[in-house]
């Protein structure tokens, strides 16, 4: 059984340690929304990137997982160095992903706020994050602050950074 770091009603936020079988299913979700198109790229180099975060608890890469009666509902990776163009910034969110199905009942957020939390807890005091502007808003909600635009591939992202109270 998974240790649950929160749990409210029919949603449970663990480790993806603590559920490692999900691993493939994160991998489709990836692969499906953003490394289809780059090229050279296949569904095994993905599950292979997923499966690097399954098996830490207290150190990055790690991520954290989100099950709607025990269905996946989504997933958020910490990393590191996530933008080779950047890499003063150590410590990255990223993989972000909620299952359509469940999109708009809060499940980013919290992932976000037990990433956060986790951070705190292993004495990380920045994280930062790229994304495109449609989900910019979400992100300053979290405390995170815009530092820049970047390319990342073809897309223009913003790259935001958030900072553990001192």
């Amino acid at each position: 059984m998974s240790f649950v770091m929160w749990q409210r009603g029919n949603m449970e936020i663990s480790l993806l340690a603590d559920c490692p079988s999900e691993a493939p299913k994160i991998a489709k979700w990836y692969y499906d929304e953003w490394a289809r198109m780059a090229p050279n790229v296949t569904e095994e180099m993905v599950l292979e990137k997923v499966i690097e975060k399954s098996v830490n608890r207290n150190q990055i890469p790690l991520s954290f997982v989100a099950h709607i009666d025990s269905e996946l509902a989504g997933v958020l990776e910490l990393k590191i160095r996530e933008n080779k163009n950047y890499p003063e910034y150590e410590n990255w969110v990223g993989g972000v992903y909620t299952n359509p199905k469940y999109r708009g009942k809060g499940i980013a957020s919290k992932l976000l706020e037990s990433a956060k939390e986790k951070a705190i807890d292993i004495g990380v005091k920045k994280l930062y994050l790229q994304c495109e502007s449609f989900n910019v808003s979400l992100y300053l909600n979290h405390g995170f602050s815009v530092l820049h635009q970047a390319q990342h591939h073809d897309i223009e992202t913003t790259i935001m950074v958030w900072e553990a109270a001192t």
